[in-house]
């Protein structure tokens, strides 16, 4: 795994609450809006890829998909980073958080809630350096965040 993308990861999981994380890559390029109703695409960001119908030419979604503890300690963890991705996103990072939840059936039901960061990524380039790059800066920024508000991460 490049050290950008590990350092993403470990910003996250590192947060008291969150259960692990981990960090995946999808081109969307390829997507179109008759994929959505295909399980393959299930857990893809349906809604923002409905406005533009489809992915975008050159475009990737960089997913950290985590999980929390069904406690005061994760729901801090979740709220927490919903107010980092809700301020990158104001500030013109093109991410957004989301939860992630498989049907209501059977013993899954109550279990399988997990939440998703996407940040999109359009490159007509494809210069994975510059992805790389991207990726190692929204690390710095969450770990910077975590930095100026000790007393909500550390509790």
């Amino acid at each position: 795994m490049p050290p950008e993308v590990q350092e993403l990861q470990d910003a996250i999981a590192s947060i008291p609450g969150i259960t692990d994380a981990a960090v995946d890559k999808v081109d969307l390029s390829d997507v179109t809006e008759s994929d959505f109703s295909l399980l393959p695409y299930a857990d893809l960001p349906l809604g923002a890829l409905k406005r533009t119908k489809g992915g975008l030419d050159n475009e990737l979604v960089i997913s950290v998909n985590f999980g929390i503890t069904r406690d005061p300690k994760g729901f801090k963890a979740l709220e927490f980073l919903s107010w980092w991705v809700r301020d990158s996103a104001r500030a013109g990072e093109p991410m957004q958080i989301r939860s992630v939840a498989l049907p209501p059936i059977g013993d899954q039901f109550g279990t399988s809630l997990r939440f998703c960061i996407d940040y999109f990524y359009a490159d007509p380039e494809q210069d994975i350096g510059k992805l790389l790059s991207k990726v190692g800066k929204l690390a710095v920024e969450l770990n910077s965040a975590k930095g100026l508000y000790p007393q909500v991460v550390a509790s």
